[in-house]
């Protein structure tokens, strides 16, 4: 998909004359690759039986959740038990939840199996894994890393976000991982942390989260072995940030140049006059264009902006801004602006419309055609931007007039209104 020479990328530069495609990578999927092949290296393989199975343990058996809930109420008091999650490997929030939950519940869970396991072999593997607090260990530490990954992959994934703060986004995320296992100070800017190698710079007294360190003081387990878990979340830790720094310099790159465009930068009076010439090249402004952009970009420090705090509003305030004579001066930086910050970093929009699709054409409007589906999500999406649902839409006068041309009203002897469409 994203080779050097066949990819669909190339293959659309060559072949359909498009050499201004731009190649971005979805954020959220690298993030879960990232922390996917991270687990599978390092940590034990029986973690994820542990957080697989006790989800399988209860999905097929009303009777199991129900001895459950009488179990948790018993010792909570009668509060209620929360439902264990799902991990799935297309989802890209759902490892984080299962760990959480697993871990509020984890004596719970471990006295419930220990009282199913003579009945089930399964329980018994169960109730073993519960039983050894090193599992435990490992779920702290992941619990601690991975709620860093949820708070980067919400982000991206997010509908209403600002476009020029998504750099920092990230690599806040690449901070958060490298500062738990090196020597402070071994690293301080962003291409420190994009280039370091992390193994060479390891902290000998690395600090793995207040929960995963306290859990260890409290542990019944030696401290060799609470040394050997150490290790292997620390290169858990090395993995992740190896495989970050692998797959973001792209997505970097070009966050870095949308970055220049937040109100911030733009409203500088001291600035770089070429600083968006790249930018403006790799989406397809020809020269003339770009010349107007640099001489633009010069001087819309100088007029007085209403709005300088969201850079959206901003640049919507820019594009519509005239001057004395009716002209807007600032029009081919504003397109700049708008077609960078257009740029999507993630497919989440796109998973989201492809749900859309799936509840719109059901197993029983299978028929539905092509045209009449795209209508009725465009419809949908447009009502959803404008926050419009069906009791508080209003239909527009045109299309009242063509509705009362087409349809017949009648009342019949309960008051009730009947509409007959004429075709």
């Amino acid at each position: 998909m994203t080779g050097r020479n066949n990819s669909v990328i190339e293959i659309l530069k060559r072949e359909y004359n498009l050499p201004n495609l731009i190649l971005i990578r979805c954020i959220c999927h690298s993030l879960q690759l990232a922390v996917s092949h991270a687990s599978e290296s390092n940590l034990p393989r029986n973690i994820e039986f542990l957080i697989r199975e006790t989800y399988n343990w209860f999905s097929i058996s009303p009777k199991r959740r129900d001895e459950y809930k009488a179990l948790f109420q018993t010792i909570n008091c009668g509060d209620e038990p929360l439902k264990i999650l799902k991990v799935c490997d297309t989802r890209w929030l759902s490892i984080e939840p299962a760990v959480l939950r697993i871990l509020a519940q984890w004596n719970e869970l471990k006295l419930h199996f220990s009282l199913a396991r003579e009945k089930c072999y399964t329980a018994g593997l169960l109730w073993e894994m519960y039983n050894d607090e090193g599992n435990r260990l490992y779920l702290c530490f992941l619990k601690s890393i991975l709620h860093d990954v949820q708070i980067g992959i919400k982000v991206f994934e997010g509908e209403n976000i600002d476009p020029v703060k998504l750099l920092e986004t990230l690599m806040t995320l690449l901070r958060s991982v490298c500062v738990r296992i090196i020597i402070p100070g071994a690293a301080t800017t962003d291409k420190d942390f994009l280039t370091i190698k992390v193994e060479d710079h390891l902290d000998p007294v690395a600090h793995l989260g207040h929960l995963f360190e306290s859990h260890a003081s409290n542990s019944n387990l030696s401290p060799q072995a609470i040394s050997n878990i150490k290790k292997r979340c620390i290169d858990f830790s090395v993995k992740l940030v190896q495989e970050i720094q692998n797959r973001i310099p792209s997505n970097y790159e070009i966050l870095a140049k949308v970055t220049l465009l937040s109100p911030e930068n733009t409203l500088k009076q001291i600035k770089d006059p070429h600083a968006l010439v790249g930018l403006a090249r790799e989406l397809g402004f020809d020269d003339q264009k770009t010349d107007k952009i640099v001489q633009q970009w010069k001087t819309i420090q100088f007029i007085e902006w209403e709005t300088a705090g969201d850079s959206v509003k901003f640049w919507a305030q820019v594009l519509k801004y005239k001057n004395a004579a009716g002209v807007n001066t600032f029009r081919e930086l504003a397109d700049l602006a708008i077609a960078a910050m257009s740029l999507p970093h993630s497919n989440a929009e796109v998973e989201r419309l492809f749900s859309v699709m799936n509840t719109v054409k059901n197993k029983l409007r299978n028929r539905m055609c092509s045209l009449t589906l795209n209508s009725i999500i465009m419809i949908r999406n447009q009502l959803k931007i404008k926050k419009k649902n069906c009791h508080n839409y209003v239909l527009p006068p045109e299309v009242l007039k063509k509705i009362k041309k087409n349809c017949q009203t009648f009342k019949t002897n309960r008051n009730t209104i009947y509409i007959i469409i004429t075709h």
